[in-house]
């Protein structure tokens, strides 16, 4: 595989992320823990250069739930979409492993907001980034009707306290969250307000949370869900 320099530049920035992170300890699916760092970095630099109408989820998965809670296209069999040969190496290397891999994204609302007010604000997902991933059968906003999958990636109300656990460390000073959750990998990145657009931008919002975005502090973060197939 040629390496490019985005892919180059992806594979450092998802290294410097491993050294700031402890490890599982002694579980087998941290081989994919540097993948899972590489997808992440990935991710990151498309919040570093936002579009029009896709900021935050809408800027990472399709499709689009700017102002809204994210809900998948039930059509698709993916909601993460590659749009380099650096994104599409990265997903094709989990897929050749046989990882089964989804995301969320939260925000600074979480560490506020109560689980049953549903606000979008403070969490979004899952989005489905390898073939193969089962989606839960519920999202908010609709009535949660539908019984658990006990096979699929944890659903919004399930994954809601480890999401809020990682935005509290994140704001700590924690540069990263780890655990295991029902059968998944779990690894939290903290997203940054490295830009004055985006301190701006998220302030702008009536985001419902007391705390304002501050430049060089973390305005949310994203929580991966990841195993090998069995």
């Amino acid at each position: 595989m040629k390496l490019t320099p985005l892919f180059v530049s992806l594979i450092g920035a998802g290294l410097f992320t491993l050294g700031c992170t402890a490890l599982f300890g002694g579980n087998p699916a941290s081989q994919d823990l540097p993948v899972i760092n590489l997808l992440n970095a990935a991710i990151q630099r498309r919040f570093e250069d936002p579009e029009p109408n896709r900021l935050g989820m809408s800027r990472a998965a399709m499709p689009q739930s700017f102002g809204a809670h994210y809900r998948p296209s039930l059509i698709s069999q993916t909601d993460f979409r590659p749009e380099n040969e650096a994104e599409a190496a990265i997903v094709n290397d989990l897929e050749r492993r046989h990882d089964q891999v989804g995301f969320y994204l939260f925000g600074l609302a979480i560490a506020e907001s109560d689980p049953a007010d549903l606000n979008f604000r403070a969490l979004k997902g899952p989005a489905a980034v390898t073939k193969g991933t089962p989606r839960p059968a519920w999202y908010p906003p609709q009535p949660k009707t539908a019984a658990v999958k006990a096979d699929a990636l944890p659903d919004w109300e399930a994954i809601y306290p480890l999401a809020r656990r990682a935005m509290k460390s994140f704001q700590d000073g924690g540069h990263s969250f780890e655990t295991t959750f029902d059968g998944w990998d779990i690894a939290a990145r903290p997203v940054m307000a490295s830009q004055a657009r985006c301190v701006g931008c998220h302030n702008a919002q009536p985001s419902g949370h007391a705390h304002p975005a501050v430049l060089d502090r973390p305005i949310g973060g994203v929580l991966f869900a990841f195993r090998r197939a069995s």
